[in-house]
């Protein structure tokens, strides 16, 4: 009997968005994720300010985006440490797959409305 989530069967890109999607299912971290891309290199404490949320629960759920290769964390010394955030390659490319406005389905794409414009005035 072969399994169902055989990976060698299964691309490995595949397993890596599906990843991705899945770091991104949960309303925390898509805020967190729109923040920090509405806001690069934003730091830890604002993210925590900015969504609500205590910094303990938000450093697990920047771990969980961290891991799905989603975000890049960038550490800093000036006095204190800084941790900020930014999207990665692969957060970028996500965030424009998931965010873009896309033509709704039922629009009728634009050559269809002009042809029946044009053909209501013959």
């Amino acid at each position: 009997m072969k399994k169902l989530a055989d990976q060698e069967d299964t691309d490995p890109e595949v397993i890596d968005h599906l990843r991705a999607y899945t770091a991104l299912d949960n309303p925390i971290r898509l805020r967190a994720f729109r923040l920090i891309h509405e806001s690069p290199r934003v730091p830890f404490n604002e993210i925590a300010r900015r969504i609500r949320i205590e910094s303990g629960l938000l450093a697990y759920h920047m771990g969980v985006l961290k891991a799905a290769g989603v975000v890049d964390v960038t550490y800093e010394r000036d006095g204190r440490q800084v941790t900020s955030y930014r999207l990665s390659a692969k957060g970028e490319e996500l965030f424009s797959e998931l965010f873009h406005k896309r033509p709704s389905p039922r629009s009728k794409p634009a050559k269809a409305v002009l042809r029946s414009v044009v053909t209501r005035q013959h």
